[in-house]
């Protein structure tokens, strides 16, 4: 279940590059003031799978109706606007409850008044989907013990894709996805890709995360593909990486 919310910066503000800390602190807040309880579990506990925590929730990146990239910060003012999924729904529900019951959304010093928050429609899912990234690709491997953040032009990024998509397919269905289904991935329009320009770093706490937001077509079931819209792609979805959107065919 997916929700958009939209808020609006009446007059010119400065902000800084890296917000997924700020916006997962808000998302959590708007759930507890709903229920205590499931906000509590959200960030105390998750789902316990395969020995790992997994928290069902992953957001987009904030989107500024007027953005002015400087040096140290960015000014930004008009509309603002981000999406939340989970593949739970009392998850999203409580989130929109609670961001209707807050109405601002506070961003470092700035307190941005709530314009809406809407549910979407559910989506349709096919063999063969779309998608586009709402907020960076990431992907962690350890390698020569080190952490390293693959990218779309290395295979390991791929399988670590899989994977993730397997073991959230299990948390979902309460079944694993047998090995035999292949989950195809592969980028659109490879000859157009930069590498360097897919690329983002993003500062979450202390810690520097490297991901990629990059268009992909994925040939796999539509129960498949709907795990996919609803919990992301690759790794830290509740810190705000992963977000995927749907790229609907032009007609004609």
């Amino acid at each position: 279940m997916r929700m958009e919310a939209r808020f609006f910066i009446n007059e010119e503000i400065s902000l800084p590059y890296d917000l997924n800390y700020l916006i997962s602190s808000y998302l959590l807040r708007c759930i507890k003031q709903a229920d205590p309880g499931l906000a509590d579990w959200l960030h105390n506990e998750g789902i316990a799978f395969q020995r790992r925590s997994y928290k069902p929730l992953v957001f987009s990146r904030p989107r500024f109706e007027c953005r002015n990239n400087l040096r140290a910060c960015m000014k930004v003012k008009g509309m603002l606007t981000f999406k939340a999924d989970s593949i739970y729904p009392e998850i999203i529900r409580r989130l929109v409850e609670g961001i209707r019951s807050l109405g601002n959304l506070q961003l470092a010093d700035a307190k941005i008044p709530l314009v809406d928050v809407q549910l979407e429609e559910p989506k349709r899912f096919s063999e063969t989907m779309s998608y586009i990234a709402l907020s960076p690709i990431v992907v962690p491997i350890q390698r020569e013990k080190k952490l390293h953040y693959c990218h779309p032009l290395e295979s390991p990024f791929y399988d670590g894709l899989r994977r993730s998509i397997r073991n959230w397919y299990a948390i979902r269905w309460g079944e694993e996805l047998p090995q035999e289904v292949n989950i195809h991935i592969s980028l659109i329009d490879p000859a157009a890709f930069n590498l360097n320009k897919a690329a983002v770093l993003v500062k979450y706490k202390d810690k520097n995360i490297k991901g990629y937001q990059i268009p992909l077509t994925i040939d796999a079931p539509p129960k498949v593909q709907e795990v996919i819209y609803q919990s992301g792609l690759g790794s830290y979805g509740s810190q705000g990486f992963g977000m995927v959107e749907i790229i609907h065919k032009k007609q004609g």
